[in-house]
């Protein structure tokens, strides 16, 4: 829907583009980790996604911010000592705002495959779909929305041969959070160290620049803290405005990240809407 628009295009110009922000093409991934990035136009938030990625091609460490020189390395083609060789990451699970819509639900994608050329993991959706009234199984939502299509590319380039499972949220109501939560927990539990979970989304957004910093620096204190109660009161109290708050809440509550802990992976940044209001990205791995 916006291929052309908010990236390129072009194959050839897509994939020099990902190589300037130092991903590689197909590496080997380890581990399974949730990132957090944003799906805003590649001008403005491109190399930001591009950090969120780069943390889960198989990299080990984590730090506040990446050392200086560790993307530009893979750049140049320099060894980067921390990648891994094992390859058992066998899906990629895709949350993102549903955002031209006023009904509440959750939907999955009916389609075998995605642009570019992904493979849906049907089976996951069945299991998913399987947990609750408030999930449907609807391609229509995923036809006019950009939140997974911008950062598709990226999953492509990067993991050429997972699938993927992509999922919209409209409405962040608690019983609707505890639904995705619950269908994350039962179908995830078994399998979270083959699948990536990728969370698109800002950081907070507001008319009043001044409270879009202040919640954007509140996101991001509880979102280190990893506490999904103080988390969830927030996001309740409407502190939270992240516009994927919701999906992250419900990976919180979900209870499959354990103990790790979510990083900031780069400086948070900021754009302004054409209406005026202020919005930060930032990009976050567990």
């Amino acid at each position: 829907m916006v291929k052309g628009i908010f990236y390129p295009e072009n194959p050839e110009a897509l994939a020099l583009r990902l190589a300037s922000w130092g991903l590689m093409a197909d590496v080997a991934a380890s581990g399974g980790q949730a990132i957090f990035a944003p799906h805003g136009a590649w001008d403005l938030t491109g190399s930001i996604a591009a950090r969120a990625f780069a943390r889960v091609q198989g990299k080990n460490g984590k730090s506040e911010e990446p050392s200086p020189g560790s993307i530009e390395s893979e750049v140049l083609g320099i060894p980067d000592q921390r990648f891994a060789v094992p390859n058992c990451i066998k899906r990629v699970l895709l949350l993102g705002t549903h955002h031209n819509s006023d009904e509440e639900g959750i939907y999955l994608s009916e389609s075998a495959f995605f642009a570019p050329r992904l493979r849906v993991d049907q089976k996951m959706n069945r299991n998913l779909a399987s947990c609750s009234t408030s999930i449907r199984v609807n391609d229509i939502p995923h036809l006019s929305e950009h939140s997974l299509e911008v950062l598709l590319p990226l999953v492509k380039y990067c993991f050429s041969e997972v699938k993927i499972v992509p999922i919209l949220m409209s409405g962040r109501r608690p019983a609707l959070i505890s639904s995705l939560a619950n269908a994350l927990r039962i179908c995830l539990e078994e399998c979270m160290g083959e699948t990536i979970v990728v969370i698109s989304s800002t950081v907070s957004q507001n008319p009043d620049p001044a409270a879009a910093l202040s919640m954007a620096n509140e996101f991001r204190s509880i979102l280190e803290t990893m506490d999904t109660q103080a988390y969830m009161s927030s996001l309740a109290a409407g502190r939270i405005s992240a516009c994927g708050g919701a999906l992250l809440g419900a990976l919180l509550e979900s209870g499959l990240l354990g103990n790790n802990h979510f990083y900031s992976l780069c400086s948070m940044s900021q754009s302004i809407e054409d209406g005026g209001e202020t919005v930060y990205h930032g990009a976050f791995g567990a």
